[in-house]
C-alpha cells in the first residue's frame, strides 16, 4: 500500500529531476536531500522545490527552508563580488492554519495540503473518494501526509506556496542572472538534508511544448480520449479537457485537473466523456498544466459524433429447403431497434466457425425473409444487422444441409502405440468432408473375432485413448475406425490397425557349454535360450583380482542364433575374470545371467627392460637428464617410477616407446632420487625393472 503513495509523490520528485534545470542526477540518491524547479517569466522567477524523504518533510513543515539569491552576472558579465540575499527574510515554512481558512473553501487540493500539515489525524471524508482513499489509510500516517501533500501540490502552485514549498520572486531585473540555493533550516544534530540550486534569469523563458498525440473514438455510448503522458512529464503534471460544439468556443468540462495517479506498462492518459447529446458533432483538446499553473498552448483538436448502437441482434426463425439447391431463410428483430438498422447483409461459410463471407448484400431493414442459391453439401448462415454508423450485430450460425446420401470417405492413416500398462493411444488423419459428423472406434481381440464399437457417441477429435487387459493369453489387438456424417451416412471401415501386446515376461537364460584358456586366450562356448522372441546374447566380463569389486563390462553381443561362442584376447595375464551371459528379447527384456564361471590367466615371462641406464645431474639448469635404450619392438608404453629418501616407488611418467631420453625438473635441492623403468608390451607382459640413483 505503501507504494501507491509513493507513485503519487514520485510523479513530481522523478519529473523535477528528469530536467536541465535541476543540479540533481537522474537516478533519486539514497540520502535525503532537495529537488528543486524554477520557471522565467517576465519581471518574476518562480521557485517549487520538495524533499526527497517523509521524515525531511515533517521537520521542514517545523523549521522550514532558507532561499538564498546570489547575483552572478549583471549585463551579462561576471560580477567580482556576487550579491547574496536572504529572500523572504526568513525561512519559509508552512502558513499556519488561520490563513488556509478562506483558500480551503474553494480549493480540494489546499483542503488536502492543510489536512496533511495540519490535521490531528488524516482523514478525508468525502464519500465519493473513499474508494481511491481507502487505500491510503491503511497505510502509516506519516506515509499518507507525506504523499498527499506532495500530490496536493504538485497541482497547484499557490498550495505549493502555501504549504511552504513555492515562492516567486518579484525582486528581479532583466539584466541579471542568479543563483538560487535552497536550504534546509532543520538543525544538523537532528537531520542532514543536502540543498540543491538552480541558475536562472528572466530572459530564460521557455516556450511550453504542445501536447501531442491526442485523439479520442466512441466506445459504449461515450468518448473516450487518449493523449501521451510520461513523455510530457517534464513539463506537465496535469490537463484540462475542452469540448467546443462548433470548432471554435471552447470550455473545460473537467472539475479538477486530470492527472496519472498510477504506474502503468502504458505512457498515455485516457479520460472518458459522456455524450451530450447523440448524432451531433463535438470538438476536444487538451492544455497541459505546468508546476507553477502555467498552461500549454491547446492539442490539435480532434473531432467526434455518438450515436446510439444496435443492442438486439437478428435470429433465425426458420431455414426451410425449397429445392434440391435453394433454402428460405425468415429471421425476427426486435421491433424497438429498427430505426437504427441501415441494412442485412447474410453471410455464410463451410464450418460454423467459419470465415464468412457476404453473399447478400443490402437487404432492406423492413425485410424479414430471404431465397438463396446454390448450396453446397453443408452450409452455414448469419444474418448481419448493420446500423446507420456501421455499428452492426451478428446472429447465431445456422446449418443447412440438402439431402446428401453420400458417406464419408473411408479414415485413412490409422497408427497406434500400447504401453507396458495396456494403454492404448491410437491416432488418424481427419476426414476432410464438410459435414462429418465424427467417428466410430471398433475393437477385436482375434482375427475372426466379430468387431464392437467402444463408443456410444462420435468422436469429435482424431484421437482416442483406450485401455486392455495385459493378463490374457492374446497377444494382440485388432482396431478399425469408421467415419459417419450429420445425416448418419457410415463409410466403409478402415484397414485393420494390429498392435502387438508389449512383452513382460523376461527370456530364459542361456547355458555355458564349454570354457578354456589356450595360448592365453579365453575361449567360451554356449546354448542360446529356448525363448521363442530370442532377440541376442551378450557376453559381460568382470575383473575380479582385487578385493574391491569391479562392474560387469559387456565384451561381445552377438544378433545372430548361429553365433555361439568368443575368444577374448582383451585378458591381462596374471588377472583372474569372471564371464557370464545374458540373453535379450524382442521387447529388450534381460533374461536372468548365466553363473558365471572364474578364469585364471597365466603370467607371461618376463622380457627384457631398458639397457645403458644413465642419469646427468644439471644444477645450474635445475633439472636431472636420464638416458637408456629399448629395442624391443612390441612394446606400448615405458612407465616411470620414482621416489625420494625413504619414499616408496610411485609412477611418475608414461613414455612412448621409441623414447630414449627425458628430463626431470620437478626437484627439490639436497634430495636423492631414485628412478626406476618399466616396460609395458602388446601382449600385457612386462619387461625387467631397472633402477638407478641420483643425488641432487
Amino acid at each position: 500500500m505503501k507504494n501507491i503513495l509513493y507513485i503519487l509523490y514520485s510523479s513530481i520528485l522523478f519529473a523535477l529531476a528528469s530536467t536541465g534545470s535541476f543540479a540533481q542526477e537522474k537516478e533519486p540518491e539514497p540520502q535525503k536531500k532537495i529537488v528543486v524547479k524554477a520557471f522565467a517569466k517576465p519581471g518574476a522567477i518562480l521557485l517549487r522545490w520538495a524533499v526527497t524523504d517523509k521524515y525531511a518533510w515533517k521537520y521542514s513543515n517545523q523549521y522550514g527552508f532558507i532561499v538564498e539569491r546570489t547575483t552572478v552576472l549583471r549585463d551579462g558579465k561576471p560580477l567580482t563580488s556576487p550579491e547574496k540575499r536572504i529572500l523572504f527574510g526568513d525561512t519559509i515554512k508552512p502558513r499556519p492554519p488561520k490563513d488556509w481558512e478562506s483558500l480551503v473553501r474553494t480549493n480540494d487540493m489546499a483542503a488536502v495540503a492543510a489536512q496533511a500539515i495540519y490535521g490531528a489525524t488524516f482523514q478525508v471524508n468525502n464519500k465519493e473518494e473513499n474508494e481511491l482513499l481507502q487505500v491510503f489509510y491503511e497505510s502509516e500516517e506519516l506515509d499518507r501526509r507525506f504523499g498527499f501533500s506532495l500530490f496536493a501540490i504538485d497541482q497547484d502552485f499557490e498550495v505549493a506556496q502555501y504549504a511552504g514549498l513555492g515562492f516567486v520572486d518579484t525582486d528581479v531585473k532583466e539584466n541579471e542572472k542568479y543563483l538560487y540555493n535552497i536550504k534546509s533550516a532543520i538543525p544538523e544534530d537532528r537531520m542532514t538534508v543536502e540543498p540543491s540550486g538552480v541558475f536562472i534569469s528572466t530572459k530564460d523563458t521557455e516556450a511550453l511544448p504542445q501536447p501531442t498525440d491526442f485523439f479520442g473514438y466512441f466506445y459504449e455510448n461515450a468518448f473516450v480520449l487518449v493523449w501521451e503522458y510520461d513523455q510530457l512529464l517534464p513539463y506537465y503534471t496535469a490537463y484540462n479537457l475542452e469540448r467546443s460544439e462548433d470548432g471554435t468556443a471552447f470550455e473545460k468540462i473537467n472539475e479538477v485537473p486530470i492527472t496519472k495517479l498510477a504506474d502503468t506498462p502504458y505512457s498515455g492518459v485516457s479520460y472518458t466523456d459522456s455524450i451530450p447529446q447523440y448524432g451531433k458533432k463535438y470538438w476536444y483538446r487538451i492544455v497541459g498544466i505546468n508546476y507553477f499553473n502555467e498552461t500549454s498552448p491547446p492539442s490539435e483538436a480532434t473531432a467526434l459524433i455518438g450515436f446510439k448502437e444496435i443492442k438486439a441482434e437478428p435470429i433465425f426463425a426458420s431455414a426451410n429447403i425449397t429445392s434440391e439447391n435453394q433454402v428460405a431463410l425468415e429471421w425476427t428483430f426486435a421491433e424497438e431497434e429498427l430505426w437504427k438498422l441501415n441494412k442485412y447483409e447474410l453471410l455464410r461459410a463451410k464450418t460454423a466457425i467459419g470465415p464468412y463471407k457476404t453473399v447478400l448484400d443490402s437487404i432492406a431493414p423492413d425485410q424479414k425473409k430471404v431465397t438463396y442459391g446454390p448450396l453446397s453439401n453443408i452450409n452455414y448462415f448469419k444474418l448481419k444487422a448493420v446500423g446507420k454508423h456501421q455499428d452492426f450485430k451478428e446472429s447465431p450460425p445456422t446449418m443447412v444441409q440438402p439431402v446428401d446420401s453420400i458417406p464419408p470417405n473411408k479414415p485413412e492413416g490409422m497408427k497406434g502405440v500400447i504401453d507396458t500398462l495396456g494403454i492404448v493411444t491410437l491416432q488418424w488423419k481427419k476426414n476432410t468432408e464438410l459435414d462429418l459428423k465424427g467417428y466410430t472406434i471398433l475393437r477385436a481381440y482375434r482375427k475372426d473375432q466379430e468387431f464392437t464399437k467402444l463408443t456410444k457417441r462420435n468422436l469429435r477429435n482424431e484421437t482416442y485413448i483406450d485401455s486392455i487387459d495385459m493378463t490374457s493369453f492374446d497377444k494382440a489387438v485388432y482396431y478399425r475406425l469408421i467415419a459417419e456424417d450429420h445425416r448418419y451416412n457410415e463409410s466403409i471401415p478402415s484397414d485393420t490397425l494390429i498392435l502387438v501386446k508389449p512383452d513382460r515376461i523376461p527370456p530364459t537364460s542361456p547355458v555355458f557349454k564349454t570354457y578354456e584358456i589356450k595360448n592365453g586366450i579365453v575361449n567360451l562356448s554356449w546354448i542360446n535360450s529356448s525363448s521363442d522372441d530370442w532377440a541376442s546374447t551378450i557376453v559381460y566380463r568382470r575383473d575380479t583380482s582385487d578385493s574391491i569389486p569391479q562392474p560387469w563390462k559387456k565384451v561381445f553381443e552377438t544378433p545372430y542364433s548361429n553365433v555361439t561362442q568368443f575368444a577374448d584376447i582383451e585378458t591381462i595375464p596374471g588377472k583372474k575374470y569372471a564371464y557370464t551371459l545374458i540373453t535379450v528379447d524382442q521387447s529388450k527384456l534381460e533374461s536372468e545371467p548365466t553363473p558365471a564361471v572364474v578364469m585364471d590367466i597365466p603370467i607371461q615371462l618376463i622380457k627384457p627392460g631398458v639397457k645403458g641406464l644413465y642419469a646427468k645431474v644439471d644444477r645450474e639448469q635445475k633439472l636431472i637428464q636420464l638416458v637408456w635404450n629399448l629395442k624391443a619392438k612390441d612394446a606400448v608404453e615405458i612407465q616411470v617410477y620414482r621416489k625420494s629418501n625413504k619414499e616408496p616407488f610411485t609412477l611418475y611418467q608414461r613414455l612412448d616407446p621409441e623414447t630414449n631420453r627425458w628430463i626431470d625438473q620437478r626437484l627439490t635441492a639436497n634430495t636423492t632420487y631414485t628412478y626406476a623403468f618399466k616396460p609395458v608390451f602388446k601382449d600385457g607382459s612386462i619387461g625387467t625393472w631397472e633402477e638407478i640413483e641420483v643425488k641432487y
